[in-house]
């Protein structure tokens, strides 16, 4: 093996702070910590023959030259995380032989393997590039690229840009830099567009459910390290794909609009909730000067869709809209969403649990090598008898408990379950998974009630449903009673103008520290600690042990 440099000087450097998609990324890198390699994403191009390694080389230094992406490095400061664009310095290519004449497979665990060690982003700039040489020439660009560099869109450009280049075209000028963004995001209309985000997202969290997980998890799940505690399933069902374009067709919707109407009334069924909450994946590049450039762009988009009655295909006409207003609100800088999220938990006492999510990453809308169907729904079925649930994969942690997403194939549909096993087991992923396609199937020839889109998990005696969320009620005493440091009760009160609501009886020493109300609840907000199985009550009495009233109040 050997090293080639690639020089690069005198070009435009500086500093900012992160744009609001690179602090987002930013955010879940340093979440995972040392497994923060799960962000680094493979890539494998073949070198169309004639080229040299001295051209692919050049190749590289083009790109190197076009994308101040490619020359940024990023630290945490005093201020916050930053980045800092280098006009001068070298990155280095690896030139190794390839071994044989690989396949695209063999080639991308190759690069796998190089994106199997995480990035030093304070040190090293965020793609690493290799070489594999065959028959005394390039047979193979091998790149990993780190999260932090650039979302999936920018990977495209990357993708697009390489085919043109290796063709020997020529590139338009990139006008449009991560620095730009940064600028534009702290003053006039940036700025602007990230406060109405905050302001959109303040509102709806006060309504929604906080969780589509507010019921028990597996016993004993926090008291061992499971490795393989999140797993993911991939549904492959060309019924499914059927039957999503005939939907999306008759809706005049795209059959992404069908698959996420899909996900959401699976988990609200399945949680017994009949409003659904996710988070989709907003790509924010809607602007032409960020179509063609190489950075971090993507946030978390918030989707609500209400789900109380109806059938699916009326489900599915009633998904655009919500949909769009997720997308338009979805930009914005990551620490105040932060402050906005503690500032609903406090006011509502709840922990929130976004964890529910939806992404659809197939570049076509359509599929192009469906099977041929007459229509029937019987023909349908027997198409679905064709579907397949494969195990893909298993990690220790994640940051959600059910991501589904979508990739293309042009004779299927491949739809992917990743769900936290403490909450969902493997027999219920697939299950999920499952409902899905029979929701897809079964509507194109008739009218399923969304409401009964999967089976709804069964919550033992105790539990109470209030405020859009369900909780333990015996768990919530204990919890008041810990976070009081003395006793109490807790009520489900029908009388008065905001009923019904909690209401908490509590007895503790006149001196203690929790005798106002104020004090008490945010010593139970601080108790609820991410807990989706209790809530904080709604309002206070305080008491001696003798029975004297100290205070009460709502503690808000």
């Amino acid at each position: 093996m050997r090293t080639e440099g690639v020089r690069f000087h005198g070009l435009r450097s500086g500093a900012t702070p992160l744009t609001w998609g690179q602090h987002a990324i930013w955010k879940s890198i340093k979440w995972l910590g040392p497994d923060d390699h799960y962000f680094n994403i493979p890539r494998a191009i073949p070198v169309p023959a004639g080229h040299t390694t001295e051209q692919v080389v050049a190749v590289i230094s083009a790109l190197v030259h076009r994308h101040e992406a490619l020359r940024t490095t990023f630290a945490d400061g005093p201020r916050g995380p930053s980045q800092r664009v280098h006009g001068e310095g070298e990155v280095s290519v690896d030139v190794r032989p390839a071994g044989g004449d690989l396949t695209h497979a063999q080639a991308l665990e190759q690069a796998q393997a190089l994106a199997n060690r995480s990035f030093d982003h304070a040190a090293e700039f965020g793609m690493r590039y290799a070489v594999l040489e065959h028959d005394g020439g390039p047979a193979w660009l091998l790149l990993v690229i780190s999260h932090q560099t650039t979302d999936f869109f920018g990977i495209r450009v990357l993708e697009r840009e390489l085919t043109e280049l290796f063709a020997g075209g020529r590139l338009d000028p990139v006008d449009w830099f991560p620095l730009d963004q940064a600028r534009f995001q702290q003053e006039g209309e940036g700025a602007a567009r990230g406060r109405a985000s905050l302001d959109h997202w303040r509102r709806t969290l006060t309504q929604v459910p906080r969780s589509h997980f507010d019921f028990p998890r597996r016993p004993g799940v926090e008291e061992q390290e499971d490795p393989e505690r999140f797993v993911r399933l991939r549904l492959d069902s060309p019924a499914a794909a059927v039957a999503a374009e005939a939907l999306a067709t008759r809706c005049e919707v795209s059959t992404s609009t069908v698959l996420l109407t899909a996900a959401a009334a699976v988990i609200a069924a399945h949680s017994g909730h009949d409003t659904a909450v996710l988070q989709l994946i907003a790509g924010n590049r809607n602007e032409p000067r960020l179509r063609d450039m190489l950075g971090a762009q993507t946030e978390n988009a918030l989707f609500v869709l209400g789900l109380a009655g109806g059938t699916f295909e009326e489900a599915v006409r009633r998904c655009f809209l919500p949909s769009m207003s997720a997308y338009r609100y979805g930009e914005y800088h990551p620490p105040s969403m932060d402050q906005v999220h503690t500032e609903v938990q406090h006011d509502r006492g709840v922990a929130l649990d976004l964890s529910s999510f939806f992404n659809d990453v197939r570049m076509k809308d359509r599929w192009e090598a469906l099977p041929e169907t007459d229509g029937s729904p019987e023909q349908l079925r027997e198409l679905a008898r064709r579907s397949t649930v494969e195990f893909i994969g298993a990690w220790p942690r994640q940051d959600a408990k059910y991501f589904v997403h979508a990739t293309y194939a042009p004779d299927t549909l491949h739809l992917y379950l990743m769900a936290d096993t403490a909450f969902l087991p493997r027999p219920v992923i697939e299950r999920l998974l499952l409902a899905m396609e029979h929701l897809l199937v079964e509507s194109v020839h008739g009218a399923v009630d969304v409401r009964e889109a999967a089976e709804a998990v069964a919550r033992p005696e105790g539990w109470t449903f209030l405020d859009a969320c369900w909780f333990d009620r015996t768990a919530v005493v204990e919890l008041v009673a810990r976070a009081a440091g003395g006793k109490a009760t807790v009520t489900v009160a029908e009388e008065g103008q905001d009923a019904p609501r909690l209401l908490a009886e509590v007895e503790v020493e006149p001196e203690a520290a929790t005798a106002d109300p104020a004090a008490l609840h945010r010593a139970v907000v601080a108790a609820l600690a991410g807990r989706t199985d209790v809530i904080a009550p709604h309002h206070y009495r305080i008491r001696t042990p003798d029975g004297d009233l100290l205070a009460e109040g709502t503690g808000r």
